[in-house]
């Protein structure tokens, strides 16, 4: 989401919409301000407010669509990963190689956003993963 007051005096709006059509699936606020920074007092902070707790509430939901995302077999290796055990343990259990898993678990995590098997258990719990 890309927020910008119309009649910015440092940065004009068209490079508000300029950027925000840079960014795939982004939204354009515009904003009833002249300032910059918006200032709480102004009468764009209401709508500004209401933008952001939007994007908030929505932005908590993606969670679920990110894990909508995975294959079952994804799905399976998240869960086993959040259940603390290793690639080699994960191998053993879903009867696949080690590659296999690691292969898996690259997927997962460049759908997710996340680097690392902790950022993927903590991603999964934030966002109430249920396999």
């Amino acid at each position: 989401m890309i927020l910008h007051a119309c009649k910015d005096e440092v940065v004009p709006i068209e490079e508000g919409r300029f950027l925000a059509s840079a960014i795939a699936g982004a939204e354009f606020v515009e904003l009833d301000s002249r300032n910059h920074v918006l200032l709480e007092h102004e009468p764009a902070w209401e709508r500004f407010r209401e933008a952001i707790l939007s994007f908030l509430q929505s932005d908590a939901t993606t969670g679920g669509s990110a894990f909508a995302a995975l294959s079952p077999r994804e799905r399976e290796v998240l869960a086993l990963i959040t259940d603390g055990l290793s690639n080699a343990d994960i191998a053993k259990r879903m009867q696949i190689s080690e590659k296999t898993v690691r292969n898996h678990a690259s997927n997962l995590f460049d759908k997710l956003g996340v680097w690392s098997r902790t950022q993927a258990i903590v991603f999964a719990r934030d966002h109430g993963f249920n396999p």
